[in-house]
């Protein structure tokens, strides 16, 4: 006897856990059980297992999102201001050859021999305020104070306006077509107006 897609889901409720954790959607998970969607959806309303099931799964996902946004915040944050960082970096540094004596080892010129080596250091080093990440959080979080253009919300009134005349001059040239005066000649004749104004 075939088993109900109740029964399914809950013979595979801990596999369905591990796909809601990593993000599956609901429509994939009722395919990769061989379940229409639909009954899919309507098991979840009726069944609580299921339901609670789901409901974890995407709390999780929700605060593992909220800390991963909350971390790139800090980081931008920082970026705008600047910071010191201990940066790994490694230099050659030529050292004196010792024998198994511990006395130096000297070539036929009487130099000392020399060995070269990698030595890794950690610096303190400053980054600098990052202009991108600073505009980038002011636009975000004081869109007010900090707009792209201060002046393009006058520059869009003027176009509003001028868009409103437009229409009315080109209504007006239907209504009087008996005229034939052409959209530039109403144009002008409206600047015209402003100017005697």
């Amino acid at each position: 006897m075939a088993a109900s897609a109740e029964e399914i889901i809950l013979e595979n409720i801990n596999v369905i856990k591990e796909w809601a954790l990593a993000g599956m959607a609901e429509r994939e998970m009722a395919e990769m059980l061989g379940i229409a969607y639909s009954t899919f959806r309507k098991i979840k309303k009726s069944n609580m297992v299921l339901s609670a099931v789901l409901a974890e799964a995407k709390k999780h996902r929700t605060d593992i999102l909220k800390g991963q946004v909350k971390s790139v915040e800090e980081s931008l944050y920082k970026r705008c201001l600047g910071y010191n960082a201990e940066v790994r970096k490694n230099y050659k540094v030529k050292k004196v050859v010792f024998d198994k004596c511990g006395e130096v080892i000297f070539d036929k010129g009487g130099k000392a021999v020399m060995e070269e080596t990698l030595e890794e250091r950690t610096e303190e080093t400053h980054v600098p305020a990052d202009i991108t990440a600073v505009k980038f959080f002011l636009l975000n979080k004081a869109r007010k104070e900090w707009s792209n253009d201060p002046e393009k919300i006058d520059i869009d009134k003027k176009r509003l306006a001028n868009d409103t005349k437009r229409t009315k001059i080109v209504e007006q040239a239907h209504l009087g077509e008996k005229d034939k005066k052409s959209i530039e000649d109403y144009l002008e004749e409206d600047e015209q107006e402003c100017n005697n104004k």
